[in-house]
């Protein structure tokens, strides 16, 4: 049953409506009035190019004027313009024997002429025996003189006997696009008395003809004029004009024969040669050309005389008729489709209205301010009505796109007759790219794969047989869209009556969520840099290669790699570099090794292969081999990096399966280890695992979590060996070296940790404490009153790289308060190459703080004479390699006196390491070197033997002095 609405609901509907209907009709009216009174520029000239549009032709008359034209011809053959005016004098009189009925001349003689009283006395006589010519008259620009005018009316210097003489002014109205259509019929100086030339001329024919019998748009004039104003009065607007017969000036005087076209007709006479002014713009020829004035003040005549003269409304007027346009709006009440056409095409009324008033009446009503109103009503109209329709269609398409929306899934309803599709949702729509499905087949429309439309239409007429439910057992496959995946059923569609209607297809996309399962799958398998196998998938796939190598009695290989010096290039070149570098390993590797090997990242710069099949050991290095030769291809990075080529190094660690063992772990371990013996080798190799490779990293390992504690427990001392003077024996310097007390009864030299100090990094934090227990000595010496010397203290690599060994000498200087010049840092020759420019600007930063700098074991390296006198060190201490043979290597000899004079020359102290001999001492003393070290000396001694030194008591040498070994680690002690 109806269901009421209430009351307060139905009013508020009327109310709407209402407002709606008067909306339009308000704003059109509106517009309308605020467009006529305050008129713009732009409408303004929609009206003129509409009256040019609609513009009326005068008829062709045999009575039209003639125009004698003071053409181009005429100025050359009877000279430059002005002429004299005894020469118009001359044209008027053979006007008049010619018998023209009238002359307007639109030649303007303001003035007498005071080189030629003749000419203005034939000029006036000329005029009194015609008694048929009008005179021009116009306003100054600018100034609106009224001089001129009485000058040209009452002054009879010149035109002598006025009778038969009148005056018509030439003024035209000029339009906001610079073109002339309009002509005043009176106008003059304070008062509008002067006809125009055209009227007056137009009155010597008939004289009966008066104002008020020609239409014209009379002006609103002021009760009282200022006094020599332009006043214009009786507005009327032009027709289009025909052709007129047209004579020239000098062709007439030549030949007065031609005049007989002139008889019983009025004759205007002007120039019309180009350049001389007085040209009009105007589209009354029907072209936007110029037109001389004497031609456009006879076409003026012509229309007067042919009562073709029109006129504008008059405002009040325009707006009546406005607003009868605008409610004939109301024609169209009901807005279908067909009366909505009719609508859009009633703007065109305005336009049509104005071209009848004026071809029927003469009346020239201007469209543009009426056809805008009605744009601006009828959009009023149409939101107001569209508004409306779109509140009803929102309610409906709400309720509709709820329900389709609801459904994400793909939907489509067939017709069980014909089988096209009747309905098909968005969903169907975007998977198919097409904007319409209706009245098609599923298989013209829905872009399937052949075989999944076969199966499709299979499920539809098992439906529609059946009357059931049909599920689809496989996955469709789109043809569209990357080939994505659907799943879903048939189910049938029954009318009111029972009767089978059609069939409901729905289908669910789910190829996302499948790519999204294989998606995190990759992911939890694969690495995300390289793409490769990472742990998880490694230890699947190598448990299945060990299974398989016990079942079939093979072997397997696993290859552990790591990449060598590749934190150097993280920390050089950034770790975006870096990832470059293992991409393209990661690459070469795929390439290199077979489908059936499997190649992963263990993490950082490690990977590891797995080989199967293997018979034996040889396999597995023939294919270590190339691996490792192709780690130790340079790598060449793309142009995003600059086309950089970088060296490129690995070690390899080979394990066997099943002889190393058949646990994956324990397999796993035994090849890291084993690489890790590759990369103890001094060029990239591989290693196969091997029982004592177990034993040294185990040992290695205790030994260095030893270290870690001595660190803490500060098990670590110094020694201090002596630095003698060579020509005086006198002391100068020492040097600590460092030793670790592993054991209350064990004192091991550096020779048997240093490497795994370095290794593991503990040399930084190690040579840190050397620099400031050292540093400390020195303070207890002099604390004791004693005179120390300069204390040598050995700088590694890793501290060279690391910057933080300038904060570490301030930290020293600071808390012991000792004289940087008792300080001195050794860097030996192959750390200071390694990196000349950075080690040379760690050294000068390190000279500025007063530190004594020197270059040890020259000789062992690659130094470069440029770069060596760039290092700002003190002094050069000879290699023991050099000094052990002095005395019977003539080679070493020279090499020793070498270094020698070549450190002199650059100002620098010579120190000699490892002096054991007098014969050593002398020949040293011989090349004059500077200071020696060494067993001849004295061992490197406990601080308190070191003490007494200081003391002036020197301490004797050890018995044991066959431990020529005990400072050969002098370079790494500290």
């Amino acid at each position: 049953m109806p269901i009421a609405l209430p009351t307060a609901v139905t009013g508020s509907r009327r109310w709407r409506r209402a407002v709606g209907c008067a909306t339009w009709w308000l704003t059109g009216l509106v517009t309308l009035l605020a467009l006529l009174a305050f008129t713009p520029a732009w409408l303004a000239r929609l009206d003129l190019l509409a009256y040019d549009l609609l513009l009326p032709r005068s008829p062709a008359w045999t009575q039209s004027p003639v125009v004698i034209a003071i053409d181009d011809a005429s100025l050359a053959e009877l000279g430059r313009w002005p002429w004299p005016r005894a020469r118009h004098a001359e044209m008027i009189d053979r006007l008049h024997e010619a018998g023209a009925a009238a002359v307007g001349l639109t030649v303007l003689f303001s003035e007498a002429d005071a080189n030629d009283p003749a000419g203005d006395a034939a000029l006036s006589a000329a005029m009194a025996r015609s008694a048929r010519v009008v005179l021009p008259v116009a306003p100054v620009p600018g100034t609106l003189d009224p001089t001129r005018v009485e000058a040209l009316s009452d002054n009879g210097d010149w035109l002598g006997d006025k009778a038969g003489v009148r005056l018509g002014h030439v003024d035209v109205e000029v339009d906001l696009d610079g073109q002339a259509r309009r002509l005043y019929l009176r106008a003059g100086v304070s008062r509008a008395e002067l006809p125009a030339l055209a009227l007056g001329v137009r009155q010597l024919l008939d004289p009966s003809l008066t104002l008020e019998s020609v239409p014209g748009r009379r002006a609103i004039l002021p009760k009282a004029n200022a006094p020599g104003s332009w006043v214009r009065d009786h507005e009327v607007l032009l027709p289009g004009m025909q052709g007129l017969p047209t004579l020239s000036f000098a062709s007439v005087l030549r030949d007065p024969r031609q005049l007989s076209l002139a008889r019983d007709r009025a004759v205007f006479v002007g120039v019309t040669a180009t350049g001389l002014g007085g040209e009009l713009v105007t589209p009354l020829s029907g072209s936007r050309s110029t037109m001389p004035a004497v031609v456009f003040h006879a076409h003026a005549y012509a229309a007067l005389a042919q009562r073709t003269l029109m006129q504008g409304l008059s405002p009040w007027s325009s707006a009546l008729l406005g607003l009868v346009l605008l409610g004939s709006l109301a024609l169209w009440p009901r807005w279908d489709g067909r009366k909505a056409l009719w609508a859009l095409a009633h703007l065109s009324v305005p336009l049509l209205a104005s071209a009848a008033l004026l071809h029927a009446t003469g009346l020239w009503f201007g469209p543009a301010a009426s056809t805008l109103t009605l744009c601006v009503a009828l959009l009023a109209m149409l939101g107001t009505r569209l508004q409306r329709a779109r509140r009803q269609l929102l309610r409906s398409r709400q309720h509709v796109h709820a329900t389709l929306q609801a459904i994400g899934d793909a939907v489509i309803t067939l017709d069980a007759r014909s089988r096209t599709i009747r309905f098909a949702n968005p969903t169907v729509l975007a998977q198919a790219g097409i904007a319409q499905m209706v009245g098609l087949t599923l298989r013209e429309a829905y872009p399937l794969e052949s075989d999944s439309m076969d199966r499709l239409e299979l499920a539809v007429n098992e439906c529609l047989v059946q009357r059931r439910r049909v599920e689809l057992p496989l996955q469709l496959f789109l043809d569209t869209q990357g080939g994505r995946s659907l799943g879903g059923s048939v189910s049938p569609l029954l009318g009111p009556d029972g009767q089978l209607d059609g069939a409901v297809i729905v289908l669910a996309d789910q190829t996302d969520s499948m790519a999204a399962a294989l998606e995190l799958d990759h992911a939890a398998t694969h690495d995300a840099l390289t793409g490769l196998p990472n742990r998880v998938l490694l230890q699947q796939r190598l448990g299945l290669a060990l299974a398989r190598s016990q079942r079939h009695g093979n072997s397997a290989a696993i290859l552990f790699l790591d990449l060598d010096r590749f934190k150097h290039i993280n920390d050089s070149l950034g770790h975006r570099t870096g990832d470059e570098v293992l991409k393209v390993v990661a690459r070469r590797l795929r390439q290199l090794c077979r489908d059936t090997d499997t190649v992963a990242r263990w993490g950082g710069d490690e990977f590891v292969v797995v080989l199967e099949d293997l018979v034996d050991q040889g396999g597995a290095a023939t294919a270590a081999a190339k691996v490792v030769e192709v780690l130790t291809q340079d790598v060449e990075l793309g142009e995003a990096f600059g086309h950089v080529r970088l060296p490129s190094a690995g070690s390899v660690g080979v394990v066997m399966s099943p002889q190393d063992g058949v646990d994956m772990d324990e397999l796993l371990a035994k090849a890291d280890m084993a690489m890790y013996r590759a990369k103890a080798q001094p060029q990239a190799c591989f290693h196969f695992w091997s029982d004592d490779i177990n034993t040294s990293l185990h040992a290695r390992l205790a030994l260095e979590i030893d270290l870690r504690q001595g660190l803490r427990e500060n098990l670590f001392v110094l020694h201090y060996q002596p630095q003698f003077a060579l020509p005086g024996r006198g002391l100068v310097g020492m040097e600590a070296l460092m030793r670790w007390q592993r054991t209350p009864e064990r004192l091991l030299m550096p020779s048997d940790f240093i490497a795994v100090a370095e290794s593991s990094g503990l040399i930084v934090d190690m040579g840190a404490w050397a620099m400031l227990e050292a540093a400390r000595q020195v303070a207890r010496w002099v604390a004791a009153g004693l005179q120390p010397v300069p204390v040598a203290v050995n700088v590694s690599a890793r501290q060279c790289l690391n910057h933080d060994i300038v904060a570490v000498i301030r930290h020293a200087l600071r808390e012991t308060g000792i004289a940087p010049a008792l300080l001195r840092l050794e860097i030996t020759e192959t750390t200071a190459m390694s990196d000349a420019d950075q080690v040379i600007g760690l050294l000068r930063t390190i000279r500025t703080l007063g530190v004594g700098l020197a270059l040890d074991d020259f000789g062992t390296g690659y130094s470069s004479l440029s770069h060596l006198r760039r290092f700002p060190v003190d002094e050069i201490k000879i290699d023991r390699s050099f000094v052990t043979d002095i005395a019977t290597n003539r080679d070493d000899l020279a090499i020793v006196r070498a270094t020698i004079a070549l450190a002199h020359g650059l100002d620098l102290k010579v120190v000699a390491e490892g002096v054991e001999s007098q014969a050593q001492a002398q020949l040293l003393e011989a090349e004059h070197c500077d200071v020696g070290q060494g067993h001849l000396y004295g061992l490197a001694q406990p601080v308190d033997k070191a003490t007494l030194l200081l003391r002036g008591e020197p301490f004797a040498l050890p018995i044991a002095a066959t431990n020529h070994g005990e400072e050969t680690c002098g370079d790494a002690c500290a």
